[in-house]
């Protein structure tokens, strides 16, 4: 059964005090050595041991999974929506997360998530620094929205437009992959299609081709070159594949090889316009949230660009955020950049105009999450002629590399 433990000074400095916490009477401790000018340095849970070493080992290495495992955005969702209806409602706030640990058995992450939430409030805490600590799954919009809730009175209606944020950036994230998903699983089966036939199939054919002793077709020789290059090295090719994923792994995690690959998925053929619009859906979506939780123009472009998923775009935000303290206007800023298209920079300087930027910003959201459900059937009535296209051309290839010499070997035997 876990326990509480907090850790207590007078001056907030050096720490004097373990204490061991239960439930409600310990709460009511709590507040007693606040009351004495004692000051909550931290607060964390500890689990006790149960008597038997394997059961504890086992318990040790499933609290470690669980810690280190995702949390679905569904789930996520599930959650701001169940807390803001309990907040909604008048249940206390410690009362609704306790219920919550009831209800998230299918999330285990979530729910040590939330107990970890628990424990912070009962100590004195707000709900928005406890999130911090999770910063994993809390990005800093969300605490962000959170923290300006707790300080305008409102947090049910902004954990209730953060539950239908959540679930909106979750269905752009799957539209983007579901248009990912069909064509890389169709290329990778053909590359395994014609690997097959390069490795077992064409060295047969060569056999045959060679006793023969005839001159084989350009493209025959081709096919089985790279059929002989596999083979002979293979050991090579194993070597530079793994090394390729290697440095490639390692390229993305730094800052120069992320933003590479950030500026090529906005650029790139057919699906760059799909990333573009996430991104800006994304945008648009927490510029709105954000001004509507009563969060700065600053502050809240500072989280836009931390939570954005795009460094290209970070980037550039970030710059408008020095630029707008200098008192330049967001869409002056955002004017020079190709990143920002122009109907959105005219309706965020109409937005400026009219002091309704949280809502026009709204507006440009559902426009941007609307082009991305047209990207998504544009890219899909693209992708499978070009698809068709390609398979047509390697496995034509394939078979005229084939037949071809087999058919001038049965004109030889014709003529013979």
């Amino acid at each position: 059964m876990p326990e509480n433990k907090t850790t207590f000074a007078n001056d907030g400095t050096e720490s004097f005090k373990l204490k061991e916490m239960a439930d409600k009477p310990v709460v009511l401790n709590i507040q007693q050595e606040k009351a004495d000018g004692l000051t909550i340095l931290d607060t964390k849970k500890v689990y006790g041991s149960t008597g038997n070493i394997f059961t504890d080992w086992f318990q040790s290495i499933n609290r470690y999974f669980v810690a280190h495992s995702s949390v679905k955005i569904e789930d996520k969702s599930t959650f701001f929506h169940l807390l803001s209806v309990m907040i909604n409602s008048g249940i206390p706030m410690t009362k609704s997360l306790n219920s919550l640990t009831q209800q998230l058995d299918k999330s285990p992450r979530l729910k040590m998530i939330v107990e970890d939430l628990l424990s912070a409030i009962e100590s004195g805490g707000s709900l928005s620094e406890a999130m911090k600590k999770h910063s994993d799954v809390f990005n800093d919009q969300e605490t962000g929205m959170v923290k300006s809730g707790e300080a305008s009175g409102q947090l049910a209606r902004v954990l209730e437009n953060l539950a239908k944020d959540v679930e909106k950036e979750y269905k752009i994230r799957s539209k983007v992959k579901s248009a990912m998903i069909y064509p890389s699983v169709i290329f990778t089966l053909l590359l395994f299609v014609l690997a097959a036939m390069l490795i077992f199939v064409i060295p047969k054919l060569t056999e045959l081709f060679a006793s023969t002793g005839a001159e084989l077709p350009l493209i025959t020789r081709i096919v089985v070159g790279m059929s002989d290059f596999l083979i002979n090295q293979k050991i090579l090719l194993s070597v530079s594949a793994l090394g390729f994923s290697l440095f490639f792994m390692a390229f993305k995690k730094t800052k120069p090889g992320l933003m590479l690959i950030d500026r090529i998925k906005i650029n790139i053929p057919i699906f760059g316009i799909l990333f573009r619009k996430s991104y800006l859906a994304r945008f648009a979506r927490s510029l709105s949230n954000l001004l509507d939780s009563n969060v700065s123009i600053v502050q809240t472009l500072e989280i836009v660009a931390n939570s954005i998923g795009n460094t290209v775009y970070q980037k550039r935000l970030l710059t408008s955020v020095e630029d707008i303290k200098q008192g330049i206007p967001l869409a002056e800023n955002l004017a020079d950049s190709d990143l920002f298209p122009p109907m959105l920079v005219n309706m965020i300087e109409v937005g400026e105009q009219t002091a309704q930027l949280g809502e026009i910003t709204a507006k440009v959201a559902d426009f941007y999450e609307d082009e991305v459900d047209t990207a998504v059937a544009g890219i899909s009535k693209i992708i499978e002629p070009v698809i068709l296209v390609i398979i047509g051309l390697s496995v034509g290839a394939i078979v005229a590399a084939i037949m071809l010499p087999i058919m001038k070997l049965t004109d030889i035997a014709g003529s013979i």
